[in-house]
């Protein structure tokens, strides 16, 4: 502060002698300008180009950005308490008939499907000469009135994988709308799955029906949530491993993931690769996989870290 009085003093004194000093020592009230021209290879749209693309990488490191079913882009902060995934999916092989991982060492990643009455009857030792997982739907809770139904191939499925050797974990397609309502369905499949050995995880699968009369329409957050947890809780406590499925869109919107990522997660997204910042277990990355013993279509995955 000295220093500045000292100097304004002595431009007082020798105004008119010394050019160096200008009314507008401090430079207020004057833009700044900067002609692109001292700069060599910049021009304005090459730095428009350039902050634009700093733009986007800062969002893409913050932020998890999705369209929601009104078509509207929302951002959501991406949490610190939840464990980022290291993955270089660069090192996607997508050359066989299932997309495969592979690590530093060679290694691949263990490829699965997901089956439900739609796939119809299923040869499955055509199967297991293909993959090295299948999760099977045990049954479902209706959309609109609620109620809870075994799937129809269940006790097929789960007999034909055993016999033919195929790992499997069952899933349940949840329309819960309170925690009680949770509750009810993971004592539903603990009631159904038998003398079944499981290697895999009891999933609860949780999406949005997009229908104007589902009973899950309009719930908040917390309840979408709540109802989560109540099927989660509720089989991790039977001792069984618990684990969740959906989409980019109901993980991102729906759910409080800071408390669902205490599970192990199935993560649902077709495409050449995820863009999901978290670790997850398995990966869905298409609904139109071709396998033997299947007519028809079926979903494919790619296991990308074995479900703790």
């Amino acid at each position: 502060m000295k220093k500045h009085i000292i100097m304004a003093g002595l431009c007082i004194g020798i105004l008119a002698g010394f050019t160096g000093c200008q009314k507008d020592y401090y430079g207020k009230g004057k833009p700044f300008t900067m002609s692109t021209s001292e700069l060599p290879g910049y021009h304005n749209d090459a730095i428009m180009a350039l902050s634009t693309d700093n733009y986007e990488r800062f969002m893409h490191a913050s932020y998890i950005r999705v369209t929601d079913k009104f078509g509207q882009i929302q951002k959501i902060k991406i949490s610190a308490n939840i464990k980022r995934h290291q993955w270089d999916f660069a090192n996607l092989d997508n050359s066989g008939n299932f997309k495969n991982y592979v690590e530093a060492d060679g290694s691949i990643k263990k490829v699965g499907i997901d089956v439900s009455e739609h796939q119809g009857a299923i040869n499955w030792e055509s199967v297991a000469g293909a993959v090295d997982f299948a999760f099977i739907r045990l049954g479902y809770r209706g959309y609109t009135n609620g109620g809870l139904v075994m799937d129809a191939y269940y006790s097929a499925n789960m007999q034909g994988a055993a016999a033919a050797g195929v790992p499997v974990g069952v899933y349940f397609y949840s329309q819960a709308v309170t925690y009680d309502e949770g509750v009810e369905e993971a004592n539903y499949v603990l009631s159904q799955l038998g003398d079944y050995s499981l290697a895999y995880p009891i999933v609860l699968d949780r999406e949005d029906p997009m229908q104007e009369d589902a009973r899950t329409n309009n719930l908040s957050v917390e309840e979408h949530t709540q109802a989560a947890l109540g099927f989660l809780e509720t089989i991790a406590a039977s001792g069984r491993q618990a684990m969740i499925y959906t989409n980019r869109t109901y993980y991102a919107l729906y759910l409080d993931l800071e408390r669902v990522y205490q599970y192990p997660v199935w993560f649902a997204q077709y495409a050449d690769e995820p863009d999901w910042p978290y670790e997850f277990s398995i990966w869905q990355y298409t609904e139109s996989g071709e396998v033997p013993g299947i007519a028809g279509s079926v979903d494919l995955d790619l296991e990308m870290m074995p479900p703790q």
